[in-house]
Parts: structure tokens; C-alpha cells; sequence
């Protein structure tokens, strides 16, 4: 027989917010679960009346073997709970004895419930559905211990019960920071407990912390004065050891992302599997293989859309109660998210890098001499012109190239604002750990490096001789050695103080290595620009005879400014500044006073405007003029 698998906490939750409790309404919660309570009942096969009469159906181990017989235990209890929490109201504003007394008698019916499902639930449900039974059955207890006034008893109940409930989240629990609101019930219980025990340090301290303190100081080794109010707590602590035992099955759901050198840890199975399997996709991939770069790609994806969906429901949790251990969920949900996004980026730029290389090759484009260069130009491959055939196919050329490192630096813009956001739904310490910021500073390094190779190929695409536009490739060129290059190794070189541990060597392999460009590739890509500059400004000589000065010699030439006169890929962003003003220009009021007391002043060359005025006499237009206004 299958294990029964019940998320208690979510159940209880969902059911008390829906039910009366959102506005504490005890009475309407409690009709809902008895009314609910015969439903499933019913369904159960588990009637207790009928028109013979009242039957008394129980269950027990024997009959349990679905979440239909969880559903029975936990409706007794909450029924019972519910009616105990109206008595305690009316309770407080009467203070009649009979009502206290009334009061304990239904937290003792909603302990037994919850007891007998804690009993029977490591008989069909799994380990966490059962321990997720003992947290509930102890949170009822330290609630009937405390009305008691049996301190100890109630303290150690809080206690243990947030111990399973915080080793259920470290395990993988989905729902767990609501069975983290269900224990902030317990807080006050714990405080005035604590303070009765004297326990020292309860003052400062968190709730939290203090159950925490309690278990380890007071209930670890000593099974003997525990098990007198707690009877199960050796086997819960048995079961909470083998929750938590490195087993086969756990090493592989470790719910551990192991990224840049820290770790984030995070509730999901689901999600835990599906990373250790995009992972492993991503070690063995090939760029050869296409089919197994799909099937990467898709695990990512899949990766992102399963951290998405569980911030999402984090996010709905966390509109219910705010806690702590939500606030971490949620950061690490969203740093998985930045995981993702970043390896498919990485993934992208790869694929657009590999297809600008071999369209450049094919291209002929990477020759390694200036008289090859030379020789490429005056080719007929240079630039791929189409063919005279219209209905011949556009063969790949470097205007392609130049599109692909368009392309990559649209990939890297994007990732740069996706860390911006993922970055704020990051806490501190999360953000230490995979160093966001340092992600941004990667991505901008290597947009500056593919802005050196989109630039230089971008020139041979103006001086090829389908553009013959060998000025505009010489200022790009002049742009690549004079800001790109120099731009893109100061990135760099920031970046080489702040290595990676030396274990990331082998996560980065082989995509995401061109998300960090080495000063190697930037020399390389400095030296093919420099070898280009004199080919192309021997171009702009032989092209025209009144070519300007600074074009012989680049190290004299004007400033270069953005060109604002074209948008599209063809044309440079920036061409030479030809002239140059010693002072801004300012903004003069005109003052018409002023020019008529200058007016007697100023010389007028009358012989020429003479002259003018009889060519205009002499035409039908000046005719018509001096018609009207007479002539001179």
C-alpha cells in the first residue's frame, strides 16, 4: 500500500482563513468543522448516525488508509480546539469557574484527536505527514499544558514542536512557513512558560530562540524526565534523526543550489530535482549536439518556471502571515530565478558567438595579416554581396556578424536588468553569498568586449566594397583601439582582483565562460583593429583626393561625436567632429532698440545692391515688384 502524503498545516490553514477565523469567529468555525466532519465522514464509510440510531466509528490504525481518515482526526480536533477558544472568550468576561473547567475539557478532546492521528500516522502516511501530526498533536498540548499552569510540560511541548517544524522545512516541507504562522500562536505560551521556568535570558529573546534553547539545554539527554509528559518522544526524535540522515535518496534532493561559491537553500523537492538535472545536462552537454543543447536550454527554462511558481505561492503564503523563515523562502526562490536566467544568457551568447565566428570565417574575414586583409577587401567575399539572381539565397555576411554581436549585447542589457530586480528580492546575506553585484560587473565587462568585436566587424563591413564607406570604417576602427579595447581591459582587470574560488573552474565549463572575457581575447581583438587601421586608411587615401588631414594620421584627428543622421545597423555611431567652437553659444534676447540707434551706423555697399536691383528690373518678377512698390 502506497504512503499516504497530507500537507497538515496547509489544510488547517486554508480552512480556519476560509472559515470564521479570519475576523475570530470560534462559533462559525466550529459549525464548518462539524458540519464538514459528517462529510467526509460519509465519505469515509465512517457514519456514527443513521435512522437505527448512534453508532460509535473510530479510527484506528487498522481501518486507516487514506487522507480521508487524516481529514476525520484533524476536523475532531479543530472542532474541539474551536469550541475550547469560544469558551475561553466568554470565559474571560464571565470568570465562572464552570466555564474554565469547560474549557479544559475541550482542549483535552482536541489533544486526544490529534494524539490518536499522531498514533496511526507512521502506520500509512509518510515521515513528513507524520511528523507534521506530532507537531500539530504538541502544539495542542503545550496550549491544554499552559491552561493547566503545568509550565515544563507546556514548554517542552512548544519547544519540540517547533524543532519538527523547523527540521521539516530543512527537509523540504512546501507549506512550511504556515505551520510557522500556526507557531507564532504558541509565542505567548513559550514567553510567560519561559519567565515561570526562569529560564535565563527569556527576556531578550525571541520566542523562537527561546524554544530553541530549551531543547538543547533542558531536553537533549534527557529522555527519562520527557517521556513523563511527552510518551512518544523517543520515536519522534528517532524519526527526526532519519529525517535528517544523510541517506542516498537525500544526497540527490539535497534542496541546495551550490552557486558562485555559496549556497542557497530552499524548501521545493521538486525544484531541488529538476536543478540537479538541468546540472548535470549542462556538464555533459556539446556544442556539437544539438539536440542535447535543446534539452539543456528546456531544463533551464523548466528550472525558472518551477522557482517562479513557487515564489509565487510563497508570496500568497506570505500575505497570510509574515515570518522569518518566509522572508529567507522567498529570497531563495528568486535567487534560483537569477540562476536560471543567468545560464540561459550565458547559453544565448554562447550560440550567437559560435554562429558570428563561423559566418566571419566563412566570410574570410579573419585574416591575420595586413596583405590579407587587404587582399579580402578587395575581394569579391568581402561584405557578401548578393548575387545578381534575385531568387538566389542571401548568403550569411558580415552584416550578419555584426547583427549576432547586436544581439549578444541585447542578451547581456537584459541580464544586467534582471539582477537589478532579482537583486532586490534578495536579503543581504543572500546577496554575500552569489554576489550579485559582481554578476552585474561581469555582464558589463563583456558587453564591452563584444562591443570591441561588434565595432571592428562592423568596420570591414563599411571599407568592404559593397559599403566603400572607408571613412566611416576608419573612425570606427580609431573607436575600438582608442575607447573599447582600453574600456573593456579596465572591466577586466577589475574583475581579475575579485577571482572565483578555484572549484567554480568546472561549473563554468564550457557555456559560461564567455560571460567573462579574458584579457587574451581583448588583445587579440586590439591587435586585428590595429592591423586594420593602416589597410583602411591606405582605402581612404586611393578613394578620394580631398580626403582630410587627420586620416593620414589618426593621432591628429578631431574629436568623434555621435552620429544622430542614421538609426540602423549600417551606419556608424560615430563619425569625426570637423569643427570646433572655442565657447558654447548663449541664448541673446533681441532688443530692436538697439538696432535702431545702430542703424545710422552701419555701411551699406550701395553699388552692389545697385547692381542687384537692375538685374531684378530687368526680369517679369522685378517688374511686378516695382508695379506694386514702386521702383528705385
Amino acid at each position: 500500500m502506497a504512503l499516504v502524503s497530507f500537507d497538515i498545516f496547509e489544510y488547517i490553514h486554508d480552512s480556519r482563513q476560509a472559515h470564521g477565523l479570519r475576523a475570530q469567529d470560534y462559533t462559525r468555525y466550529r459549525r464548518f468543522c462539524a458540519h464538514h466532519l459528517r462529510t467526509v465522514r460519509k465519505a469515509a464509510k465512517l457514519p456514527q448516525g443513521s435512522t437505527a440510531g448512534f453508532s460509535k466509528l473510530n479510527v484506528t490504525s487498522e481501518n486507516a488508509s487514506s487522507t480521508l481518515h487524516v481529514e476525520v482526526q484533524l476536523l475532531q480536533a479543530e472542532r474541539a480546539w474551536a469550541y475550547a477558544m469560544d469558551l475561553r472568550e466568554l470565559h474571560s468576561r464571565t470568570e465562572e469557574p464552570r466555564q474554565r473547567q469547560h474549557v479544559v475539557q475541550r482542549l483535552k478532546a482536541a489533544v486526544k484527536a490529534a494524539h490518536t492521528l499522531a498514533a496511526i500516522a507512521p502506520g500509512f502516511c509518510d515521515a513528513r505527514t507524520a511528523l507534521a501530526a506530532a507537531a500539530y498533536w504538541l502544539q495542542m498540548q503545550s496550549q491544554l499544558r499552559f491552561e493547566l499552569q503545568q509550565w515544563e510540560a507546556a514548554l517542552d511541548s512548544a519547544a519540540l514542536a517547533r524543532v519538527i517544524t523547523d527540521r521539516l522545512a530543512q527537509a523540504g516541507s512546501s507549506h512550511f512557513a504556515l505551520a510557522h504562522a500556526m507557531l507564532e500562536a504558541l509565542d505567548p505560551i513559550v514567553r510567560l512558560a519561559a519567565y515561570q521556568m526562569r529560564v535565563s535570558g527569556a527576556q531578550h529573546a525571541t520566542p523562537a530562540a527561546i524554544a530553541v534553547q530549551w531543547y538543547d539545554s533542558n531536553m537533549k539527554g534527557a529522555e527519562d524526565r520527557v517521556s513523563a509528559t511527552i510518551p512518544e518522544y523517543a520515536d519522534i526524535s528517532a524519526a527526526l534523526d532519519k529525517l535528517s540522515a544523510p541517506t542516498g535518496e537525500s544526497v540527490a534532493f539535497a534542496n541546495e543550489l551550490h552557486w558562485r561559491g555559496g549556497t542557497v537553500s530552499f524548501a521545493s523537492q521538486e525544484l531541488a530535482a529538476q536543478v540537479d538535472r538541468a546540472q548535470g545536462l549542462l556538464k555533459a552537454a556539446s556544442g556539437d549536439n544539438s539536440d542535447s543543447l535543446d534539452e539543456m536550454v528546456a531544463a533551464y527554462r523548466k528550472v525558472g518556471k518551477i522557482a517562479r511558481r513557487c515564489h509565487a505561492e510563497s508570496a500568497v503564503a506570505a500575505q497570510k502571515s509574515q515570518t522569518a523563515a518566509l522572508d529567507a523562502l522567498l529570497s531563495a526562490y528568486a535567487a534560483v530565478q537569477l540562476y536560471s536566467v543567468c545560464v540561459l544568457s550565458a547559453i544565448d551568447v554562447t550560440q550567437l558567438f559560435n554562429e558570428a565566428q563561423s559566418i566571419a570565417h566563412t566570410c574570410g574575414a579573419t585574416a591575420n595579416s595586413a596583405d590579407a586583409l587587404l587582399g579580402w577587401l578587395a575581394g569579391p567575399c568581402a561584405g557578401s554581396p548578393l548575387s545578381d539572381d534575385k531568387n538566389a539565397p542571401r548568403q550569411p555576411g558580415l552584416a550578419q556578424v555584426v547583427v549576432c554581436y547586436d544581439k549578444i549585447r541585447q542578451r547581456l542589457t537584459a541580464l544586467q536588468r534582471s539582477v537589478t530586480e532579482m537583486e532586490a528580492k534578495l536579503l543581504p546575506a543572500v546577496r554575500r553569498e552569489i554576489r550579485t553585484q559582481q554578476i552585474a560587473d561581469e555582464a558589463v565587462a563583456a558587453e564591452a568586449y563584444y562591443t570591441c568585436l561588434r565595432n571592428y566587424y562592423s568596420a570591414l563591413l563599411h571599407a568592404s566594397p559593397a559599403c566603400a564607406q572607408y571613412v566611416d570604417s576608419l573612425a570606427l576602427l580609431d573607436i575600438v583601439v582608442t575607447e573599447n579595447v582600453p574600456h573593456a581591459t579596465a572591466l577586466t582587470a577589475q574583475l581579475a582582483k575579485r577571482d572565483l574560488p578555484p572549484s567554480e573552474a568546472t561549473d563554468t565549463e564550457p557555456w559560461l565562460r564567455n560571460l567573462a572575457p579574458s584579457p587574451d581575447k581583448i588583445a587579440q581583438a586590439s591587435e586585428a583593429a590595429e592591423m586594420a587601421l593602416p589597410v583602411v586608411r591606405g582605402l581612404c587615401v586611393g578613394a578620394s583626393e580631398n580626403t582630410k588631414a587627420w586620416v593620414h594620421s589618426p593621432a591628429s584627428r578631431l574629436n568623434l561625436v555621435a552620429n544622430t543622421l542614421g538609426k540602423s545597423a549600417s551606419v556608424p555611431q560615430r563619425v569625426p567632429h570637423l569643427v570646433d567652437f572655442t565657447a558654447d553659444f548663449a541664448v541673446v534676447p533681441i532688443k530692436p532698440l538697439f538696432y535702431d540707434l545702430a542703424a545710422p551706423a552701419i555701411d551699406f555697399d550701395m553699388s552692389t545692391i545697385n547692381a542687384q536691383a537692375d538685374k531684378q528690373g530687368t526680369s517679369k518678377l522685378g517688374s511686378i515688384i516695382g508695379s506694386l512698390w514702386g521702383s528705385r
